[in-house]
């Protein structure tokens, strides 16, 4: 081969190799074995731990498939005491890991590889060209191209870079973004689905609610029953009790005064079968307890209403 050729070809081979990550930290993994024991493990917690841009540390985990992890076998993760040597290729860069595992247990050391295309799709997709340390985390949360087209599928504005690095973050991944779609929570923007997530709201949760009878929330009152300790068994248990089809906003307001199934329960024991939920609250805001009721009813000798009961809180009858 004559020598600019093979200069040439060189400079080809330098640039079809994948280069490491400006901006990718040091990585340290860690791994359980996940599945039933006579089959051995189908996949593996994997967690990957880093140290972050501002100098703090960073960690993620997930369950992963064991076939996801390219070179490592089920008989290396079974054994006791074995090198092994595998990568996990996600759409934005592979993880080239080495370390060992010892009964179902791992841990060691990765280095992030990005792929070369991946940023040009990006761009051309109009996400904007990411970063390298971007790019690493888009690996890290698995957030790839397929989370984009999963996006257009569902009619959500197209977001930024930074936008997609955020959803990876915070745990608003392709499954959530499937999942909540399926739950009929299309809301539109990205920034918006994470908000959902950081305040609790999953597919899950949605799910129960259903089950639980309430139906037809918006994002904004599913977030709201989320921040307010609003559950489904909340929810079940005051509609056994007879608290059926409330509205979100009125579950809060229980929720917020302390009106439990526990309280109603109680009340009903005493005879106050037929409150409704103004007067559960009333109650529950003057510090009537089902013990000083008793009290207050055995000195009167009578089974004194709602409005008695507060009065004679407010009057001062503590006992």
């Amino acid at each position: 081969m004559h020598r600019p050729a093979a200069v040439l070809a060189a400079l080809l081979a330098l640039a079809a190799a994948p280069a490491p990550a400006q901006d990718a930290p040091p990585l340290e993994w860690t791994a359980s074995a996940r599945g039933a024991a006579e089959r051995g493990p189908e996949e593996l917690q994997l967690s990957v731990s880093y140290r972050t841009r501002g100098g703090g540390s960073g960690m993620t985990s997930r369950p992963v498939a064991l076939r996801e992890l390219q070179g490592l076998t089920r008989a290396q993760v079974e054994l006791a005491g074995s090198p092994v040597r595998f990568r996990l290729r996600r759409e934005a860069g592979s993880f080239d890991c080495e370390g060992w595992f010892r009964s179902g247990r791992g841990s060691g050391h990765c280095d992030f590889a990005p792929d070369g295309g991946f940023a040009a799709q990006l761009d051309r997709r109009g996400a904007g060209r990411p970063t390298g340390w971007q790019q690493f985390s888009l690996a890290l949360h698995d957030v790839g191209l397929a989370y984009l087209d999963e996006l257009a599928s569902q009619r959500y504005a197209r977001p930024t870079v930074a936008e997609l690095v955020r959803a990876g973050e915070h745990g608003a991944g392709l499954e959530f973004l499937r999942g909540m779609g399926a739950a009929g929570y299309r809301v539109g923007t990205l920034p918006e689905l994470v908000r959902m997530r950081d305040h609790g709201v999953t597919p899950r949760f949605v799910r129960e609610l259903d089950e639980a009878g309430i139906r037809g929330l918006s994002a904004p009152e599913l977030v709201r029953l989320r921040d307010h300790g609003v559950s489904p068994a909340f929810v079940r248990e005051m509609a056994e009790l007879g608290y059926r089809g409330l509205p979100a906003g009125e579950l809060v307001r229980l929720r917020d005064h302390g009106v439990g199934a526990r309280f109603v329960r109680e009340m009903r024991e005493l005879g106050y079968d037929r409150l409704d939920t103004r007067e559960l609250v009333r109650l529950r805001d003057h510090g009537v307890t089902a013990d000083w009721v008793r009290r207050a009813n055995a000195r009167a000798g009578t089974r004194q209403s709602v409005g008695e009961l507060v009065k004679l809180r407010i009057h001062g009858a503590r006992r």
